[in-house]
């Protein structure tokens, strides 16, 4: 239900819940109706070639976070130690201050901090996936971005270290990834204890699911499949309602042991049981993590193997999965003492925030004059939904993901187009927008438009 009392609460208030029945599988009037799910992780050791060009990017990083902070944000840490999450709040609050009708030196900090936090996700990319996701995403949404004006991903294609990095990159093509050596090992060994075997290979990107289709095609004994959502992706088509059907009756049959899939597959569909799931990379969501867990020991004893690499934010993510899963199920335990206070009606705070201040040696910037400007602009409110709707959220979310493009698309028509292709309540669509935007999943560039983050 959530990773914190708070939103367990909400989840309580929505669905007018006044007390908790809490079961784990440790419960003795469980245990004997559930089936044990051994779990190992395995760390693999990054290529040099890989880490050359991971530290490539984080030089540039640590220069694009230098500029932020000359301009008087994310001062509290040294540039090093500034994460991809402390860029995501950075991004949401300029976005709400710009949607507020604020302006001036506020559009060139956005500038920055998208591109900032681009660097950021490519970090990521070649720690966790490897360099032919990276290479995917520089051509397919970096270059796509900077084509349609924007200013900070033109930027960083046109930046000297940015240039030495895609050297670095390419350079590293040839090199196999070690996660794909392992991952092949993993899915050897379960098929030679039972032949009949049946896998699901989880990743969270497309371009890394076609990456491992290529790679585990080579091998005579595995017959792989990929199961990815319906919508579009920089020219990746989707799949179909009908092909995804044919594809998880291949698996129910035995015709395919091997489904390589995205989140599409963690929840909400009738997949067949499966004897063994695979985490390319560990995912930092408790309720992920549960639910990838989840599609294995249902009659039968299961395993889960999680691949890590080595000193990366693969580690990070590992941890802090199993952490929040474990807080989760402490925080219900404890929670119906406190239940009848959290579930209180609480008045919205008001948040004062503070106004960025430029540390540059540019000309100084009138802050009262600029106040005193801003406060006769008309303030843009952002959407919000009339309705909140529990019922359906996760699907809706999930296939939100899947589905929203890059590029602004009006609420309206991705609410239409969900209810079309989905047959997706209205309510649960809309719900699922406000609740992306407040994880900073997605963001608003005006009210009533939205896009991918």
């Amino acid at each position: 239900p959530g990773g914190s009392e708070e939103k367990i609460a909400e989840v309580c208030r929505n669905l007018g819940i006044a007390a908790i029945e809490h079961r784990t599988d440790e419960d003795k009037d469980v245990k004997p109706y559930i089936q044990p799910i051994e779990v190992e992780w395995r760390r693999v050791k990054p290529p040099e070639q890989y880490l050359a060009v991971r530290d490539k990017l984080r030089q540039i990083l640590v220069e694009r976070v230098k500029g932020l902070q000359a301009l008087g944000v994310l001062t509290d840490k040294q540039p090093a130690f500034i994460t991809r999450r402390d860029l995501v709040e950075l991004n949401e609050e300029l976005q709400r201050r710009l949607g507020g009708g604020e302006g001036g030196y506020l559009y060139q900090l956005k500038v920055e901090a998208t591109a900032a936090l681009s660097i950021a996700h490519m970090i990521e990319l070649i720690e966790s996936q490897g360099p032919e996701t990276l290479e995917a995403f520089i051509e397919k949404s970096l270059r796509r971005m900077a084509m349609e004006g924007s200013k900070g991903h033109k930027s960083i294609l046109n930046d000297p270290l940015f240039i030495e990095a895609r050297k670095a990159l390419r350079s590293c093509m040839a090199t196999q990834n070690p996660k794909v050596n392992e991952l092949v090992k993993v899915l050897e060994a379960q098929l030679q204890a039972k032949p009949d075997s049946r896998l699901i290979v989880f990743t969270q990107y497309r371009d890394t699911v076609n990456t491992l289709l290529k790679n585990l095609n080579n091998n005579s004994r595995l017959r792989v499949e990929r199961f990815v959502g319906q919508g579009e992706r920089e020219g990746d088509p989707g799949m179909s309602q009908e092909q995804q059907r044919e594809v998880l009756e291949k698996l129910r049959s035995g015709e395919t042991n091997v489904l390589v899939a995205t989140s599409i597959a963690e929840e909400g569909l009738d997949i067949p049981e499966v004897d063994h799931v695979v985490f390319y990379e560990p995912v930092p969501s408790e309720i992920r993590y549960i639910q990838r867990r989840g599609r294995t020991g249902r009659r039968v004893a299961g395993k889960v193997t999680i691949l890590i690499a080595e000193d990366t934010v693969d580690e990070a993510f590992y941890w802090s999965s199993i952490s929040r899963a474990r807080k989760m199920k402490r925080i219900i335990s404890q929670l119906n003492r406190k239940l009848p206070e959290l579930l209180k009606e609480k008045a919205t705070p008001t948040i004062t925030l503070m106004d960025y201040q430029p540390q540059t040696k540019q000309a100084p910037i009138n802050t009262q004059t600029l106040q005193s400007e801003v406060a006769t602009l008309p303030r843009k409110e952002l959407w919000k939904p009339q309705t909140i709707q529990t019922k359906g959220i996760s699907q809706a979310m999930k296939w939100l993901m899947e589905n929203l493009p890059n590029q602004t698309i009006p609420i309206e028509e991705i609410v239409k187009q969900a209810y079309e292709e989905e047959g997706l309540e209205k309510a649960a669509v809309e719900t699922a927008i406000w609740r992306l935007t407040q994880q900073g999943q997605i963001y608003q560039p005006e009210p009533g438009k939205i896009r991918k983050l």
